[in-house]
């Protein structure tokens, strides 16, 4: 895998990209060609699109999920996830989405406001 920055208008900063190695095989399924993975997907990510990756942004968390890179630059939660009942980590993204890692599937987080005791 290739790292390289690059501008992103959909966040208007530049970030960090992974390119990834296609397949050095050649195989009777349908193989990935390389693929850009942002590192720096987030609460920045406005659109519908990212503009980079040329897809949705619950896909580019996915690419970095199925890739096996770190979620270290990510925002993370742990809680109960909706589609698969597994306590998981929960990679936030965009305005209130999150992403399980156990399952890849893409929920709502809805955060009720922590109380003083």
């Amino acid at each position: 895998m290739e790292e390289h920055t690059v501008y992103c208008g959909g966040c208007d900063h530049e970030v960090r990209v992974l390119i990834t190695t296609p397949p050095s095989e050649d195989g009777q399924a349908t193989l990935h060609d390389s693929e850009v993975v942002c590192l720096e997907i987030g609460d920045r990510c406005s659109g519908a699109s990212c503009p980079l990756g040329a897809t949705a942004p619950e896909d580019m968390v996915r690419r970095l999920l199925r890739n096996g890179l770190p979620l270290d630059g990510l925002r993370t939660v742990t809680s109960l996830c909706p589609s698969c009942g597994l306590e998981s980590e929960m990679v936030l993204y965009g305005r209130g989405r999150v992403i399980c890692t156990a399952c890849g599937s893409a929920a709502q987080w809805r955060f009720q406001r922590a109380e003083p005791m």
